[in-house]
């Protein structure tokens, strides 16, 4: 029957089946012994707490460069609207910045427009889409680092990439090192697929692989070098040299030029458009650069001593600092031991070679005289990249040490502990990450805190003025708080922006004098590359119609007791009087006594009831 003929048959397989082997038999429990599987998390684990992180980031960090309001939001604004200031780097004389750069985020600024009718609401999107590339291309490389090096690595990554004060603010940034950041985020995962072939290496379906993954790497670094930050071939220098080594030289230079090619003709193109002449702007800002060492250029505004990024490093990293400072040192002695079940082998050598461009980064800027926080934002990732897998190193080598020295207690700590581990050994690690966040927080907290008074004065400002019954001229006027101007996006339509002198002696931005390209393209006499005054940027106090100031405590007459009416008015800490450990963290209930503060004031020579309807 039916029913005999299916049992002679399983019968029949079984016979014929090998013999199974005890490696091909499930994997038994860590009791007997035996590692279970590593844990990987996968992408759609990893995403949603960064897509978090970074779109709070979008909506509450500061701008706290003012290159980042000048030399980026402003021209954006000008490309959107048709007004906005010009600074001397966007003259055709100079021709220091790319609008290839400015027309990428241009492209989603008109959308959101479109659809947003709040030109702040556009500001917000352009941050959170900012926020949202980043929190991805971090995703993807906290997930290939599970792969590469091992699940505790790339959890680690993560972690840390989730809780960095200096990603949450650089992630948001419209800056190019902000970009550069990215292309490293995108040519580094690509960098470690391809020391992951999918096949047996040597066979032409891996060679293929390992080629399309360099060449990808390959075309993230001229990305970021042609549109974003010229200086990243520093950090990409060795990424370069083992590209060579691996392609051969022939197929380096076609991959790179094929690159250059295809990111160098139409950024040519868009800033030849806008400027009316031929520009490479990343070639100007290279050979204006060069003369930092004469005491020109950059040095102009300001020199720092060599320890200034260990110092903000330590704010914007805290304990991962000491991790990555100590990473060669605890990947050689990982290599003494063996990889756990499942995880690839110990590679320091390679490791050493992905993470070099970090350090190689960070002794180049360390050398210069000018110095800016943003200038370290490419090399963010690769330095906690690096402290991820020092932390894994340092448990590994623990736990080495352990076996060797206490045998039994680490018998039974493999026994009964998470993934086979002696509990200890993974509650330290958790707790320096636990701690890592927390001062993270509190540096976030402080960020928001002590120096979120400019966009939030700003942003209500334009709320109450874009109801005016007309949009008549309004001259919105700062002084000594120029550099927080936080860009033409928070100005009402009507309102222009203007500056009135304030102790500042350098160049101010002026406005473009026409719509694009015609604006884009015309000279201005004054602008100059040596930071020399001009007073035509500047203009009378008696014709502002609003000021926003910065109220110190000691400030002569102050403008709210001088016939001057108060539309709003934030805390703003006051740094010069506030202790320096709390005005670098915020703890609740424990900062908020020991700093001091000044008032942020947006003031008005009428009531603002009065500017709104003409009435009280």
């Amino acid at each position: 029957d039916l029913f005999s003929t299916k049992m002679a048959a399983r019968r029949r397989r079984a016979a014929a089946a090998p013999p199974q082997t005890p490696d091909a038999k499930a994997p038994r429990s860590s009791s007997a012994g035996h590692l279970p599987r590593p844990y990987r998390p996968r992408l759609a684990l990893l995403l949603p707490p960064l897509l978090a992180v970074r779109l709070y980031g979008a909506l509450a960090s500061p701008i706290t460069d003012c290159d980042e309001a000048f030399n980026y939001w402003e021209p954006l604004h000008y490309l959107l609207y048709g007004r906005g200031l010009q600074t001397w780097e966007y003259s055709p004389v100079f021709g220091l910045r790319s609008y290839a750069y400015l027309a990428m985020h241009a492209a989603f600024a008109r959308l959101a427009s479109s659809v947003l009718r709040s030109k702040v609401s556009v500001f917000l999107a352009v941050r959170c889409a900012l926020g949202c590339t980043s929190a991805v291309l971090e995703a993807r490389l906290a997930a290939r680092t599970c792969a590469w090096a091992s699940g505790e690595a790339g959890v680690a990554l993560w972690a840390l990439l989730l809780s960095s004060a200096g990603m949450w603010h650089a992630a948001v940034a419209l800056l190019p090192s902000s970009f550069a950041m990215l292309c490293v985020l995108a040519a580094w995962t690509a960098w470690m697929d391809a020391s992951l072939p999918a096949l047996p290496a040597g066979s032409p379906p891996a060679d293929r692989s390992v080629r399309k993954a360099y060449g990808a790497a390959i075309f993230w670094v001229a990305a970021g070098c042609l549109l974003g930050w010229p200086f990243l071939c520093v950090l990409a220098a060795p990424l370069a040299i083992d590209a060579v080594v691996a392609l051969g030289l022939r197929r380096f230079v076609a991959r790179a030029l094929l690159a250059g090619a295809l990111l160098a003709a139409p950024s040519a193109a868009v800033d030849g458009y806008y400027y009316g002449r031929f520009v490479l702007p990343w070639l100007n800002l290279l050979l204006y650069n060069r003369s930092a060492a004469s005491g020109e250029g950059s040095q102009l505004y300001g020199v720092e001593p060599w320890h200034f990024y260990l110092r903000n490093l330590c704010l914007n990293l805290n304990l991962a600092l000491p991790a990555l400072l100590l990473a060669p040192l605890l990947l050689l002695a990982g290599r003494l031991v063996p990889a756990a079940a499942g995880e690839p082998p110990p590679r320091p050598g390679r490791a050493a070679v992905l993470l070099s461009g970090g350090y190689l980064w960070l002794a180049f800027y360390s050398a210069i005289p000018h110095k800016e926080e943003r200038f370290l934002f490419p090399a963010y990732p690769l330095f906690l990249l690096a402290a991820a897998l020092a932390a894994s190193e340092a448990r590994r080598v623990a736990a080495a040490l352990l076996a060797r020295c206490a045998p039994r207690r680490a018998q039974r700590g493999r026994e009964g502990g998470p993934h086979g581990v002696w509990p200890p050994l993974w509650g330290l690690p958790a707790a320096a990450l636990a701690a890592s966040a927390l001062l993270s927080a509190g540096r976030v907290g402080a960020l928001v805190s002590y120096y979120g008074a400019p966009l939030e004065v700003y942003s209500g400002v334009s709320a109450a003025l874009s109801s005016r019954a007309d949009d008549s001229p309004l001259r919105v006027c700062s002084g000594k708080e120029w550099y927080r101007y936080p860009s033409s996006f928070f100005l009402p339509p009507g309102a222009t922006p203007a500056f009135y002198r304030a102790g500042f002696d350098g160049l101010l931005p002026s406005p473009f004098s026409a719509p694009p390209p015609d604006g884009s393209r015309a000279i201005h006499a004054h602008f100059n590359d040596g930071n020399r005054d001009e007073p035509a940027a500047y203009t009378s106090e008696d014709r502002c119609d609003v000021i926003v100031d910065l109220e110190l405590p000691g400030d002569a007459a102050p403008r709210s007791r001088a016939g001057w009416h108060v539309w709003a008015r934030r805390p703003f800490l006051d740094a010069d009087r506030s202790p320096s450990w709390s005005r670098a963290l915020y703890v609740p209930w424990l900062t908020a006594g020991r700093n001091v503060y000044a008032n942020y004031s947006v003031l008005g020579r009428q009531p603002l009831m009065v500017m709104l309807h003409g009435s009280v």
